[in-house]
């Protein structure tokens, strides 16, 4: 009964990260229908500003999320406006290309300026505590509550903010949008930034947990992919749902299946992406269908 309880609390905030993780990759495909292969590579950008700001200013990676969601921002913003905006009409092929392209030298350029060493960021309070015979990991549990906050700003800001109610028309219908004098391409930019940049912060977050390398973002991208077919696009409970219940599934083989360990997490995922698929295509919340669908 220990290990289930054990398990049960170990696969919740590992779908807490999960959860952040993905939104902005959901979000960008709900609102924009771009594929942004490039995810994990941005999720890299974040846990190596992260581990760069900490070995010069010895600044802890979650006081760091100060300077990486506004850098990230930045960064989603300009490639938004400069590149993406150009290609969003065309067919999704295209923005696939030009994001597994980007992923592509953003890897490469990352292992030129930084090698294919592993970097980690080894926090003083990177130890557990006990609670009710249960073990909780301090920087886990951080991460899962931090997760949860800033799920639940992005959720106010889209439902009580002007620019927020622009986004999430855009999302449902872009010429309706347009015609209403909302300036979509603008809108998608910022939408773009923020996604970024809560890509970054998930990335700085991950930091002191797992070892920091250059192509360390391709499984992220891919477990991406099965939290939004199973949480749906441009939705903030089913990320968080979706991250859920991959990290109760990814804890609970590696728990109770022998000889699987945890470095099995790629397979676990397609495994229940390919389930999903066939049992049920829609997803636990209407799935992969676009927004304005859905609704």
């Amino acid at each position: 009964m220990d290990r289930v309880l054990q398990a049960l609390v170990s696969g919740l905030l590992l779908g807490g990260f999960y959860g952040i993780m993905v939104l902005g990759f959901s979000i960008i495909w709900g609102v924009m229908g771009v594929i942004n292969l490039a995810h994990g590579e941005f999720l890299m950008m974040g846990a190596y500003m992260a581990w760069a700001l900490f070995r010069a200013f010895g600044l802890d990676p979650f006081a760091s999320l100060l300077i990486v969601m506004p850098v990230m921002f930045v960064v989603g913003y300009l490639l938004q406006s400069v590149l993406l905006n150009r290609i969003i009409e065309r067919p999704h092929l295209m923005a696939l290309l030009v994001t597994f392209g980007i992923s592509i030298s953003i890897a490469n350029i990352y292992k030129v300026v930084y090698t294919a060493s592993p970097r980690n960021v080894p926090v003083a309070y990177n130890g557990s505590f006990d609670l009710f015979g249960i073990t909780f990991p301090i920087v886990k549990t951080i991460v899962f509550f931090v997760a949860l906050a800033l799920m639940l700003a992005l959720h106010l800001f889209l439902q009580h903010t002007r620019l927020g109610k622009s986004i999430r028309a855009a999302a449902q219908n872009k010429n309706a949008a347009r015609i209403v004098g909302i300036e979509v391409n603008r809108v998608y930019a910022i939408t773009a930034g923020i996604c970024i940049a809560l890509t970054g912060a998930a990335g700085a977050m991950l930091s002191p947990t797992q070892a920091i390398f250059p192509f360390m973002g391709a499984p992220f991208t891919l477990k991406a992919f099965t939290i939004t077919a199973l949480g749906g696009l441009g939705r903030i409970p089913g990320a968080l749902l979706g991250g859920i219940v991959l990290g109760m599934t990814e804890v609970f083989v590696a728990t109770f299946v022998p000889g699987i360990g945890t470095n099995l997490g790629v397979a676990v995922s397609f495994v229940l992406l390919v389930i999903m698929l066939i049992v049920r295509p829609q997803g636990l919340l209407s799935g992969l269908r676009p927004m304005e669908e859905a609704e």
